[in-house]
């Protein structure tokens, strides 16, 4: 399924309703070089995407809030993108997102004189601190594309109290799944399942980390995903108390468990989904019995769940209840905080745009992911389903993924 032009007018179109007024300004990433004169596989600002529809570098969408009026403004080329990349085709991007008025960027510095002559206040997303500075506790650098606009912003006089962050308003729209975005997200959770079976089907012949990892991206392709959503994890034995673990490279011990954090990626949208198994085929006793608790504490979050829930409180109600299974367990997790969420949003990026300190909307996307991670016993364990919500509670999208450890 591919989203019509429908799909992003649309989404203009509630945007511009929420911000009456101001002439809002979206960047599209920026291209970024990988080594020599190779790039890095382009991937787009998602906010932009949402907004458009298109995978084109460095062009900004302009959305004027009192006419609903949209534009873009596109790169120039030069001869030698044109002729090794392709010419950017205005009849394609006409189509794909439902735009008629397609300029160039030069034209952009015009447009923000006038709105600044008009007393008109421009909507934007802040950008986060660019290079030389890295963006913490990440330890990356951010797209440039971001500042680069707020510059031009700035050059055509406009003050930074002049400027409003719309970053909450469009999570707001994000947060809330449309029908079509639903059924993305359902193909993609549908196709790591499938991916997931095999893998398990096939495990004692998997000899290490690496092996399972690219049986497992095959099989996102064999089952009609578009590859990989994020880095899977593949993480054996001690690797899996690594949360975030992604060298996927350790060899496969009989004895120990095996953590896959996966996710296919199906139309843009993102699956997330987290099983655990004994890598012998039979867990130990205490790796059952810690099992055991990642399920308890799983099915305690998903009792609290439904349409207005604020995701911020809830965090703190399941990190109680956790930590007190945690400490009948003696496990060392007892005695610090719980070290990530037990949810986040889902959608086009894995960890999706949402506003986590307002109440959950009927039709958002979330996952709930407990886990437990013990270095000192050489044991990292992880269940993750993905959840939708409805008014009086939630529907589980990866119901049928089986938890057998």
């Amino acid at each position: 399924m591919k989203f019509q032009s429908k799909f992003y007018m649309q989404n203009r179109e509630r945007l511009g309703k929420s911000l009456s007024g101001a002439l809002i300004v979206i960047p599209a990433n920026s291209a970024l070089q990988k080594s020599a004169d190779i790039p890095f596989p382009f991937e787009q600002d998602k906010n932009f995407w949402y907004l458009t529809g298109l995978n084109i570098a460095d062009a900004v969408l302009t959305l004027d809030g009192e006419s609903g009026k949209a534009a873009l403004y596109l790169p120039d080329q030069n001869d030698y993108q044109k002729e090794w990349d392709g010419e950017i085709n205005r009849e394609t991007i006409e189509k794909a997102s439902g735009i008629s008025e397609i300029r160039f960027k030069a034209d952009l510095k015009r447009l923000l004189k006038e709105a600044k002559k008009q007393g008109r206040n421009v909507g934007y997303l802040p950008p986060l601190p660019v290079y030389p500075s890295k963006v913490e506790p990440y330890g990356f650098y951010a797209n440039p594309a971001r500042a680069e606009l707020e510059k031009q912003i700035l050059a055509a006089g406009y003050k930074e109290n002049e400027l409003v962050d719309i970053r909450k308003d469009i999570a707001r729209l994000r947060m809330v799944k449309r029908p079509e975005e639903i059924t993305a997200i359902q193909k993609a959770i549908d196709a790591t399942g499938q991916a997931l079976a095999s893998c398990k089907n096939k495990l004692s012949s998997f000899k290490t980390e690496k092996d399972l990892e690219r049986w497992l991206i095959a099989q996102f392709y064999q089952h009609g995903a578009d590859g990989e959503a994020f880095t899977s994890i593949i993480a054996g034995g001690k690797n899996a108390a690594t949360i975030h673990y992604e060298e996927n490279n350790a060899p496969l011990e009989e004895n120990d468990l095996v953590l896959l954090d996966v996710g296919a990626k199906v139309d843009g949208y993102a699956a997330d989904i987290s099983r655990t198994w004994a890598i012998g085929g039979s867990p130990s006793k205490r790796q059952s019995e810690l099992w055991d608790a990642c399920l308890d504490i799983q099915a305690y979050a998903l009792s609290q769940l439904k349409a207005g829930v604020i995701i911020r409180e809830y965090q703190k109600d399941v990190e109680n209840y956790a930590l007190k299974v945690l400490k009948k367990l003696n496990c060392s997790m007892a005695d610090k905080p719980f070290p990530h969420g037990f949810s986040h949003h889902l959608g086009l990026d894995v960890h999706d745009a949402g506003v986590y300190d307002e109440p959950l909307p009927e039709g958002a996307v979330i996952t709930v992911e407990p886990g437990i991670y013990l270095p000192n016993e050489g044991i990292g364990m992880r269940v993750e389903d993905n959840i939708l919500i409805t008014k009086n509670g939630y529907k589980n999208l990866s119901e049928n993924i089986p938890k057998v450890v």
